[in-house]
């Protein structure tokens, strides 16, 4: 099912649109073409085939009885707040806007002894109503950010939450991903991985949101660009992020 959206998006930087938002909600929603792998205390992982390169997709679902999604939504947004809950994070910040509802940034991981660390260049775009609240990313190249010495340049063909508010508070998560790490790490090796530590979403998560809000009362409590599009940086216009796309990922 994500060959469609993969492609459409392409490494060339653009908005994303309604069709590629309600491509990416079947991806969290439909469960044809999807293979159980997990099932325990409330996580259920899938994982799914793909076209476009032998990393699976890998899907995550669950339902956070004491978190809100917009506080959740709020978790996943924040920068300065990652910082606190992310052991693994490096470096990470925006590098530009889109619009109201897109923009571009860097991303910097730590692995594991004996492999190179890994960074990323992603688009994330997001969009919110009364039923849902969406975020997804995609790897872009930018003229200003190529690769990196002491870095291995990883690449997101898709990755992204769908939020939804449930009675009592409750929040329905649902998280699809298809990363490849790149490198010489294999992917029946990423694929197994992925399946392996997709739990460890929930519990950092649900860890990190239920010291959010107090946080936030501390950290520019009114700050919320995702929310707020006034407080974004100015947009960068397109044709000076548009550079000849010579990588294909297979």
């Amino acid at each position: 099912m994500a060959e469609a959206l993969s492609s459409s998006l392409g490494t060339t930087p653009r908005p994303a649109t309604d069709e590629d938002f309600d491509y990416f909600k079947k991806l969290a929603d439909i469960d044809k073409g999807w293979s159980r792998q997990y099932d325990s205390n409330g996580i259920v992982v899938w994982t799914q085939t793909s076209e476009v390169s032998s990393i699976k997709l890998l899907r995550v679902q669950y339902v956070f009885q004491d978190i809100s999604a917009d506080v959740l939504y709020d978790v996943i947004h924040d920068p300065d707040y990652r910082r606190v809950w992310d052991d693994h994070m490096i470096d990470g910040f925006e590098i530009c806007t889109l619009d109201a509802t897109n923009d571009i940034g860097y991303y910097s991981v730590k692995c594991p002894p004996g492999v190179t660390n890994r960074d990323f260049v992603n688009e994330r775009s997001w969009r919110v109503n009364d039923e849902e609240y969406m975020i997804f990313n995609h790897t872009v190249y930018h003229k200003d950010h190529p690769e990196k010495k002491n870095f291995v340049r990883a690449f997101s063909y898709l990755t992204g939450y769908v939020l939804r508010p449930q009675e009592n508070g409750a929040c329905a998560f649902t998280y699809v991903t298809q990363t490849d790490m790149k490198g010489w790490i294999p992917a029946w090796l990423t694929n197994k991985a992925a399946t392996f530590f997709a739990p460890k979403i929930i519990e950092k998560l649900h860890k990190a949101s239920l010291g959010y809000v107090e946080w936030k009362k501390e950290h520019k409590p009114e700050f919320k660009p995702w929310l707020k599009p006034e407080q974004m940086t100015k947009p960068t216009p397109l044709e000076q992020l548009v550079v000849p796309d010579t990588t294909q990922q297979s």
